[in-house]
This record gives structure tokens, sequence and C-alpha cells, in this order.
């Protein structure tokens, strides 16, 4: 805690920095590690929230603090015509939390605990949300490769027409009201294996009242959306500089950025030996994005003057793909270890390489 507070100026002269129109790459480093403490008190007031709130809305509520991180981010983009890095960011943000947060979450919670198990049909289900919510994505991308394939132009996912911004539309509607079943069956459900938070939360966590955690909470998530706006308005210049391409900034840098508490509470509550908590925190954010986020950003795009479609290119589709089949995996036997969580993150850095050196072909 002490660590974090301390850590806090960065975030302090990151506003500095902007407020004085300092060199971007600068604005964006400091930004970067201002984040992390503030990222750090949202996860230690998500856990005594949790503590006091059980489970499902523990996780529920760690996820969606994270995203909204994110949606600042993302609106960010959307207002400045950065159509092509909102949507790499959101298929970035997806593969963090099914691939990135859960080969963490079992790397060093296997390193530390050994054999862990986790309930397989809470998995199971998220698994198969992400199946159709990749669908859902995967759909309009077809339809468009087809119409462009038959006006004879260019593949891009800049390209519209009716028929598409219709399809997207239709759709980002559907997901968004399975995303509100899905909230309704969360809490309705009972859970199979419940967890034991007494040894998952810390102590000091656990002495912070309600009210304490809330102000807490929010007190950071301002923090955080104050600095992650400063932050993307320095992505492109320090990508410029730097020689990183628009989508490999999306997909990699834009969703670390916005995963920070997600990462350090999974983490945590898997080296707590409770697995399930921990992956129950990276499949409800991945859902958030696939089934709230993605649609919403499509809705609202319009009042921004960006029609945002819901046409991805179909290398983002394939890695989607890759990251649901995964979680497909992780759910078939709910038994987890430090090797499997080693793949994972082999598979992430991949991945984050083929984005890099395919990304100058797309964008």
């Amino acid at each position: 805690m002490r660590l974090s507070r301390f850590s806090l100026v960065f975030a302090v002269l990151a506003v500095l920095a902007w407020a004085a129109a300092l060199d971007p790459v600068l604005i964006f480093v400091l930004a970067l590690l201002g984040i992390i403490p503030l990222a750090s008190l949202l996860a230690e007031a998500t856990e005594a929230l949790t503590f006091h709130a059980g489970p499902k809305a523990g996780a529920l509520l760690n996820a969606t603090f994270g995203t909204a991180v994110e949606l600042i981010l993302l609106f960010a983009l959307l207002r400045s015509g950065q159509i092509a890095v909102v949507k790499a960011a959101l298929v970035g943000s997806i593969l963090t939390s099914l691939i990135l947060v859960v080969g963490l979450s079992q790397l060093l919670g296997g390193l530390r605990n050994g054999l862990q198990r986790f309930d397989r049909e809470g998995s199971g289900m998220a698994a198969a949300m992400m199946t159709l919510a990749v669908i859902g994505l995967a759909l309009p991308t077809i339809l468009g490769l087809v119409h462009q394939a038959h006006l004879g132009e260019g593949f891009s996912t800049d390209f519209q027409d009716d028929a598409l911004d219709t399809l997207s539309m239709a759709i980002a509607v559907i997901l968004l009201l399975l995303y509100g079943l899905l909230i309704v069956y969360q809490f309705r459900q009972p859970s199979a294996t419940e967890v034991e938070f007494e040894a998952a939360t810390p102590d000091e966590y656990r002495k912070l009242s309600v009210r304490e955690a809330v102000g807490l909470l929010t007190a950071a998530t301002v923090g955080i959306a104050i600095v992650s706006e400063i932050l993307s308005g320095a992505v492109e210049p320090f990508g410029q500089r730097l020689d990183l391409d628009a989508l490999f900034m999306g997909v990699v840098l834009i969703p670390l950025v916005g995963n920070v508490s997600e990462i350090l509470v999974g983490v945590r509550t898997a080296r707590a030996n409770k697995l399930d908590l921990s992956l129950s925190i990276a499949t409800t954010s991945a859902m958030q994005i696939a089934l709230f986020v993605a649609p919403l950003l499509a809705i609202i795009s319009p009042f921004f003057g960006q029609e945002l479609t819901l046409y991805f290119s179909i290398f983002e589709v394939f890695a989607l793909g890759l990251a649901v089949f995964s979680a497909v995996a992780i759910a078939s036997d709910g038994v987890s270890n430090w090797m499997e969580g080693a793949q994972f993150l082999a598979l992430y850095l991949i991945l984050a390489l083929w984005f890099y050196f395919l990304a100058p072909t797309l964008i």
C-alpha cells in the first residue's frame, strides 16, 4: 500500500507533462507508470468489496471497473477517428483476458500451490458464451469480405455498405441483450463450487469497510480515467517514434494498460489458491468486451461521426478463435498446473509477434 501511494507521483508527473505539452514519448511512459499504482489501488479496493459481496458480484465488479478504463481509452480513440485501432484494441482486450491473464494466473498460482482445480461448469459456460460472441463478430467480417470481393475492391475493415451496417447493428443489439441475460443468470444460478474469501483476501484489505472500499475504488477509477485519457493521446506519437504500427499498438499495448488491475487481482487470487475466482475475473472481462463494449461502441459510434461496424480483419477473427479454443481447452478437465500457464504465455507472445510482423500489411 505504501509503495503504491509513493508511485502515484508518476500519475501526477504524467498530468504535468501533458499540461506542459512535453515529448509524447515521455508522456506515454509516465502515464503508463502512473496507471500501475492506480490500478493497484483499484485492485485492493475491489478485493475488499469482493470479500464483502461474494465471488459473483466481486468478479463482475472487478471486470466492470477494468472495462471502464478501456472504455475511456476506446472512446478517445473513437472520437479521433482511429477506427482500426479501436477494433484492434477490442481484439487485444479479449486476447489479454483469455490468454495472458489466465496464463499468468495458472503459472504463478501453480508454482505456489501445485495442482489447482476449478469449476468446469462455470468455465464451460464462459467458453460457450465467447464462442457465440466470436461467431457474432465473424459473420459481419465474412459479409464484408464477400461484398468487397463482389465489388472487386481491396479488402479493408473500413469498408461500409447498407447491408454490413444493418447486420452489425442488429448483431450488436442481440449481443447486448445476451449480455443482460448473462448477468441475470449469473446472479440467479447457484455456483457449483463456492470459493472461500478468508484465504483469498489479505488481512489489510479485509479491514476496509464497504464505504472505505467504495471511496478508494471511486478515487482510483477517476485517477485511471484521467491518466488513461492522457495516455490515449500519446499512443499514436509514441508508436510513430518507435516505428510501431497502429494495429500492434491496439492489440498489445492498449489492452495491457487497460487490464493492469485485472492482471494484478487475477494473479493475487490464483496465488491464494483461488483459481476459480481468478478465472472468473478473466472470463467475465473477456465476455464484457465481446458482449458489451464492442456492441456498445458499434451502436454509439454514429453519434461521434464515425461508423464502427463489426467487420474485423480475418486475422483478428482468427486470433479470437484461437483464444476461445484455448478457453475451451482449459475448461475440459477442471485441473490446472504451472506448465499450462507457461504454454498460454508462450501462445500470447507468439500472437504478439505475429501481429507485430503482420501489422504493416493490414493498416
